[in-house]
Formats: C-alpha cells, sequence, structure tokens
C-alpha cells in the first residue's frame, strides 16, 4: 500500500516535471519560429537554439534517451507522450531550420553542406598575415579612437580595402569581435580595416558618424604606406555596424552635417560597395515598428539622446538614417537579413533596397528563412555559408 502510494507520487511529480518541461519547450520554440521577444530571457535561449541547430539534435536526443527509460520503466502512457513531443519538437526544428535555409542558399545559386550547419563554429579561417592592432586614427575629449589594420601576404602596390565596423547596438562591442571576418578577407587578398568608434557620453549619434567618417580619411591618408588601391574600399558592418558602414558609404560630412555623398565632389572618399549585414536603415521608422521594442528602443534613445517625441529629434533620428541619403551616386549594395530577426525586421532591408532601384542603384538582398540576429555567430551556418559565397562573388565584381 505505501508502496503503491509512493509510486502514484512519484509519476504525480514526473507528469508535473514533464509538463513544466514541455511548456518550456513549447515557448522556446515559439520564440524561435516568431521574430520577436530579443530582450526575454526566452529570446535569448531561442536566438541560440535557432543560431546553433546543433543544440536542438542534441535536446532532441537527450529526449529520446529520456523517453526510452520511461518506456523500459513502464511509466505513464502521458508521460511518455508528453516526452515523445518534446522529442520530436526538437529534432523537428533542427531539421527544418537546416532544410530551410538549405533549401533557399540553393535557390540564390551558392553550394552550402548542411552537416556543416549542426557546428559550434565561432570562427573561420586563421589564414592572414600581419595584424597591427590600437592604430590611433582620432583623438577627441581626451579618448585615443582606434584601429586594427590586417594586412595581406600579397604585395601588389595597389591592393583593395575592406572597413569593418563591428555592431553592438551603438553602445557596446568591440573591433576584435569582427575578427573572423577581417581573417576572411585578408585571405581573399583585402588589407582589412577594423574600426572601432565612441560609445559613451552625449551626442553619441553625431560623434559615431564623425568617427566613421576619420577612419576614413586616415586611411585614404595612408593609403601609401599600406599599398592601398583608394578607388576599391568597400564597407562592411553588421547590425549597428551594418547602419553605420550604409550611412558613412551615402554621404560625406561637410561643416559637421551629413550631407548625401556626390560622384563629382572632389572632398569625397569613393566607396567601391557596400555589404550590409542585417542593418536598419531607418531609425525613425525602426523605433515604432520592430518586434523587440523592450530591447530596441532603449538602444535608440541611448543613441539619440532621447524618444522621437518632438519634430526636432524626429528629425535627428531621420538624420541618422542611411535611406535618407541614397541617390544616384550610391555606392552598390548588398544586405542580408534573416526572417525571424528579432531586432531588425527584414522591412528596414526592403525598403532600402527599394529606394535603390528607385536610384537605378545595383543591389542584392538576401533573407534567409530561418535565421535570426547575428546569424554569423555561427560561422558554418548554412546562411552564413551562402552569406560568404555572395559576398565574395560581389565583391569580385567591383574590385
Amino acid at each position: 500500500m505505501t508502496f503503491t502510494k509512493s509510486k502514484s507520487i512519484s509519476n504525480k511529480i514526473g507528469i508535473i516535471a514533464s509538463l513544466l518541461v514541455l511548456t518550456g519547450t513549447f515557448i522556446l520554440l515559439w520564440r524561435s519560429f516568431s521574430a520577436s521577444g530579443y530582450g526575454t530571457y526566452s529570446g535569448q535561449i531561442a536566438f541560440y537554439l535557432l543560431t546553433f541547430p546543433l543544440t536542438l539534435l542534441i535536446l532532441g536526443v537527450a529526449s529520446f534517451i529520456i523517453l526510452l527509460l520511461l518506456i523500459r520503466k513502464k511509466s505513464a502512457l502521458f508521460l511518455k507522450i508528453i516526452w515523445a513531443v518534446i522529442c520530436i519538437s526538437f529534432l523537428g526544428i533542427a531539421l527544418l531550420s537546416g532544410i530551410q535555409n538549405k533549401h533557399y542558399a540553393d535557390r540564390i545559386g551558392t553550394k552550402t553542406a548542411l552537416m556543416d550547419n549542426y557546428t559550434f563554429s565561432f570562427s573561420g579561417t586563421d589564414t592572414y598575415s600581419d595584424l597591427e592592432e590600437d592604430v590611433v586614427y582620432k583623438t577627441a575629449e581626451d579618448e585615443d579612437l582606434l584601429l586594427d589594420v590586417w594586412d595581406t601576404k600579397v604585395n601588389d602596390e595597389n591592393r583593395p580595402v575592406i572597413v569593418n565596423i563591428h555592431g553592438g547596438g551603438w553602445s557596446s562591442g568591440d573591433k576584435s569581435e569582427v575578427s573572423s571576418w577581417s581573417k576572411w578577407f585578408n585571405s581573399k587578398g583585402y588589407v582589412v580595416f577594423n574600426v572601432e568608434y565612441s560609445q559613451n557620453g552625449p551626442d553619441m549619434w553625431q560623434k559615431q558618424i564623425s568617427d566613421t567618417h576619420a577612419a576614413l580619411n586616415w586611411i585614404v591618408e595612408h593609403a601609401n604606406e599600406y599599398h592601398l588601391d583608394i578607388n576599391r574600399i568597400n564597407l562592411i558592418g553588421a547590425s549597428a555596424g551594418g547602419h553605420l558602414a550604409l550611412l558613412t558609404g551615402y554621404t560625406e560630412l561637410k561643416e559637421n552635417s551629413l550631407v548625401p555623398k556626390e560622384t563629382d565632389s572632389d572632398s569625397t572618399v569613393k566607396i567601391n560597395s557596400i555589404i550590409n549585414l542585417y542593418g536598419p536603415s531607418d531609425l525613425l521608422q525602426l523605433y515604432g515598428k520592430n518586434n523587440s521594442k523592450e530591447f530596441v528602443q532603449p538602444l535608440l534613445e541611448q543613441l539619440m539622446d532621447d524618444q522621437p517625441k518632438t519634430e526636432e529629434i524626429k528629425q535627428s533620428y531621420q538624420q541618422m538614417s542611411p535611406i535618407q541619403y541614397v541617390n544616384e551616386s550610391s555606392a552598390p549594395t548588398v544586405s542580408f537579413v534573416g526572417l525571424k530577426d528579432k531586432v531588425v525586421p527584414e522591412e528596414q532591408i526592403e525598403i532600402l533596397h527599394e529606394k535603390l532601384d528607385e536610384n537605378n542603384i545595383d543591389n542584392r538582398a538576401y533573407y534567409f528563412p530561418f535565421s535570426d540576429h547575428s546569424y554569423d555567430t555561427n560561422w558554418d551556418s548554412i546562411a552564413n555559408q551562402a552569406t560568404r559565397q555572395k559576398i565574395e562573388e560581389f565583391l569580385n565584381e567591383y574590385n
């Protein structure tokens, strides 16, 4: 009698615990499917699961083992059904996300390896030449702003340039975080400059665009030292870095004011192409229309010093929006975004490329169906394999 009662209590505890696990599983998978909630704990975990689907496979296999143990112990049928559902859910999303991205990658003409999607790959090639760290390109308010120079083994006199601007919500991040991309570009024969920028104090939005333009000018001024071809300068950035790459590439700074870049301007640095990894193009629209307002809006308020409540502040948001500066002189642009991006919705890419089309600027945009923000964190994900191929194709065309 006591044994039967103890077993009954154990079964109830097992069912309750399993239901909690099932609920948590559904919340995480719903977050994975939906492009929302990046600022929540479940959203952060869902980002990780979608970016590293090997984790989903491991959880699926672990669930299957628990299911086998329950079958062996002849546990309650309801308990076995719960764990069967958990197992199928994890394995199903792991496989579905990879297959869907693989199908899209095939459709855009790239060759990707499905099995490489299921790895914990945080970095790419280690092939690069010389790294010169912490070179001062600007001093402002007693602060030295630095860049890293990834030189290349190619000894040509006029070598193409990549200017790599890191992300981090305009308020964090570091130039060292984009080293995987820098090594990869370096292995393709590009001299790479990883640029940092101001991230504190008031008027951050004005400081940052001033910094990136100063970095460009510094690179041009030191072209002979590094044997650079200043007619083959390309910009790349991810997230906030993508936004700054677009804004820097589409503008020039005249008397501390941003103006659209003009082809016949003597003062402008020629930009060959811009690579935008999930960076926003319209900050005012992003503030009001995104799927993770609890995360995105405070970042924008910190960058722009306030909410866009008055016409003056709204105008500042527009001044920091790359889409405002697109004209017939804008550089060819390629953009990449995941349709499960919880931070920058795909509309930010769509409206930019519509504007580029209107101005007859060569542009391409790619939308990966099962990828989240910062999907290139998994270097060998299907999406990032395809991204690298399309970037190389794009750069070869313009360099």
